[in-house]
């Protein structure tokens, strides 16, 4: 943009008030940029430097063109900018596709963990993108290429239609689910027995959206406990809430129930044979990712 740099070549010079100063700012010689400004005032058809002042002063038409040139390279960079903008911000920027109980209980301190840690690798700051929802939109948001990673539970009950061929994964954490309950006060019995198939015990359950049920379901299939559905809920916390309510019973993450377990405010009920094994797994497609994405995936890796 020959005109472009003319312009920027005569703020130089009007901002210093000397040809020479400018010609160093504009990493030219004299003679050259003595041309240039020459070739702005055949360009303009007047005299823009009144060459018998030093230090170098604008004529009027100089001061008019002065006002406009700022103005434009001004917009110019602006506009530069912005173009590049949304592609520095994609090179800094972590996007992850998880259900609503991962990302409260698992995705959030992974990814704020790992953003810090590739924020000080890149030396900037991270933009980190979290999006929750039932697994078939985040597959889909993953597949469409709108998120770098999908994180998901991994268990036989559930169909993940994710081609290999595409896409790689990790396993990030093996978990549990297991029957909790409130335990008793004053070391009395547990109200509810599995091994109990006559007296109805009060379940606790999930939508059947949610992953979590699919995989109980599978559990339950195969068992002869005598539940009853009591309460339905679409997250691990209003589940938990209403187990400490005594409102029954519910399989619940042991990552989630660990502390109040210990600290004697829920129970276990029955043995391992009750428990359900589950991973978590991360995916990404095997195409190249953003700069900060594919540093995150080499630190989970590793």
């Amino acid at each position: 943009m020959t005109e472009t740099k003319l312009l920027q070549d005569f703020i130089a010079l009007a901002k210093t008030s000397s040809f020479t100063k400018a010609a160093e700012l504009r990493h030219v010689t004299h003679p050259a940029f003595s041309r240039r400004i020459k070739e702005l005032e055949v360009w303009a058809g007047a005299s823009l430097i009144d060459r018998r002042k030093m230090p170098v002063t604008l004529t009027e038409a100089g001061h008019d063109l002065l006002v406009v040139a700022e103005h434009i390279i001004a917009r110019l960079n602006t506009v530069k900018q912005q173009i590049s903008k949304p592609q520095d911000q994609a090179d800094r920027r972590l996007r992850i596709a998880t259900g609503r109980n991962l990302a409260h209980y698992l995705v959030a301190d992974w990814a704020s963990d790992l953003s810090r840690q590739v924020a000080k690798n890149m030396g900037c700051a991270i933009s980190l993108e979290i999006h929750t929802g039932i697994a078939q939109d985040m597959i889909t948001l993953l597949k469409q290429g709108h998120v770098d990673f999908m994180c998901c539970y991994e268990h036989h009950s559930l169909s993940v239609p994710i081609s290999t061929q595409d896409f790689l994964y990790v396993s990030l954490s093996a978990d549990r689910l297991v029957p909790i309950c409130l335990a008793p006060s004053d070391g009395a019995d547990l109200a509810y027995q599995l091994e109990d198939e006559i007296t109805p015990i009060p379940h606790i359950t999930y939508f059947s959206s949610l992953s979590l049920q699919h995989i109980i379901n599978d559990h339950l299939r195969s068992s002869s406990y005598h539940l009853v559905e009591t309460a339905r809920c679409d997250s691990v916390d209003v589940a938990l809430s209403l187990v400490k309510k005594n409102l029954g019973v519910a399989w619940l993450p042991w990552s989630v129930v660990k502390q109040d377990c210990q600290a004697g405010i829920l129970k276990v009920l029955g043995n391992r044979n009750n428990e359900i094994p589950h991973e978590v797994r991360l995916y990404r497609p095997k195409n190249s990712l953003s700069t900060a994405a594919e540093l995150a995936w080499k630190k989970t890796v590793a």
